[in-house]
């Protein structure tokens, strides 16, 4: 947890010297960040494939263009190898595994009065 908030820290302090056309990440999708790392934890703690798969949805609903991880942050691919490994045998949590590592992020952008709204 010490290695994570670390990391927060200093993605933090380097979001001013990031290039100015980069959005920056809003509280919301760092606590969502956060919230889908101590879930992935857990989950290879207790070999659990559903609080992986929670994860894994979790960090679904953000964009890559909103919000970049950093190497801090678990793979998208190591945390499926872990689910699929915890999942073995399981057929059904498999398919929401593979539906899961499928689904992209459901931001929804419009232009509107020359600028862009994403909800």
């Amino acid at each position: 947890m010490k290695h994570i908030l670390a990391a927060l820290l200093v993605t933090a302090t380097a979001l001013p010297l990031a290039a100015q056309d980069e959005p920056a990440p809003t509280p919301g999708m760092m606590q969502q960040v956060m919230l889908s790392e101590e879930l992935i934890a857990l989950g290879l703690a207790r070999n659990d494939p559903i609080l992986m798969l929670a994860a894994m949805r979790i960090r679904s609903s953000l964009d890559d263009d909103t919000i970049a991880m950093t190497t801090a942050f678990t793979d998208k691919e190591a945390l499926l190898d872990a689910a699929r490994a915890a999942a073995a045998g399981q057929d059904d949590l498999l398919g929401l595994i593979e539906d899961a590592a499928t689904e992209k992020g459901r931001t929804f952008c419009y232009p509107s009065w020359g600028r862009t709204i994403c909800y």
